[in-house]
C-alpha cells in the first residue's frame, strides 16, 4: 500500500509549489466518480462529515498518484536540465541581480546629483538674500538723503531795498545778520 502525503510534503518532494500540487488534486476532487479519487484522502464521505462538523482537514494524496501526475526530478527528460541552481532560472536570477546593481548605482548617482544641486540652490538663495539686504539698505539711505536735501523754504516777506548809506536807527543796536547755514546744518536741523 502506498504512503499518503500532504500537499506541503508532496511539494517538497517534487520541488513544485503547493499550488501546483493542488492543481493536480482539485479536478479529481470535483468528480466523486473519478478513477483516481481513492488516491486522495479523506474520502468523499469523510470529507463531507468533517465539513459538517466544522473541522479543518488537510488533503492527502498517494505517492503513486503524485509520481504519475508529477514525475520526480530525477526522471526529468535528459535533454532538459532540471530546475535548480544551474538552470535557466539561475541565469535569470544572475541577470536580474546585475540589473539591480546597475539600478542601484544609477540611484546613488542621482542622489549625489540632487545633493549637489541642493547645495548650489542653498548658496544661490543666500546670495539672493544678501542682495536683497543690500538693496534695502541702499533704499533707506536714498530716502534719508532725499529728506535732508529738500529745497530751502522761501520767506514770503519782501526784503527792503538797500540804500547807499544805511544808517542804523537811533537808539537801537544794529541788527545782526543771520549766520549762513552750512551743508551739515541743512542735513541735521
Amino acid at each position: 500500500m502506498s504512503q499518503f502525503l500532504t500537499v506541503k510534503e508532496a511539494a517538497q518532494r517534487t520541488g513544485k509549489s503547493p499550488s501546483s500540487i493542488r492543481r493536480v488534486i482539485y479536478p479529481i476532487l470535483e468528480d466523486p466518480q473519478h478513477p483516481d479519487r481513492p488516491q486522495i484522502q479523506p474520502s468523499v464521505d469523510d470529507a463531507r462529515e468533517l465539513r459538517l462538523r466544522g473541522e479543518n482537514f488537510a488533503w492527502r494524496l498517494s505517492e503513486d498518484l503524485l509520481n504519475r501526475a508529477i514525475p520526480p526530478a530525477s526522471q526529468v527528460d535528459p535533454g532538459r536540465e532540471p530546475k535548480g541552481a544551474h538552470g535557466a532560472e539561475a541565469d535569470l536570477v544572475v541577470m536580474l541581480r546585475r540589473e539591480l546593481e546597475i539600478k542601484n548605482q544609477q540611484i546613488s548617482q542621482h542622489a549625489e546629483l540632487v545633493s549637489r544641486q541642493m547645495e548650489l540652490l542653498n548658496a544661490l538663495s543666500e546670495r539672493l538674500r544678501e542682495g536683497n539686504m543690500l538693496l534695502g539698505s541702499l533704499q533707506q539711505r536714498l530716502t534719508l538723503a532725499e529728506k535732508n536735501t529738500a529745497p530751502p523754504v522761501v520767506d514770503a516777506q519782501p526784503t527792503p531795498t538797500k540804500s547807499a548809506n544805511p544808517a542804523p536807527p537811533k537808539g537801537k543796536a544794529p541788527a545782526k545778520k543771520p549766520a549762513k547755514r552750512g551743508l551739515l546744518s541743512r542735513w541735521f536741523h
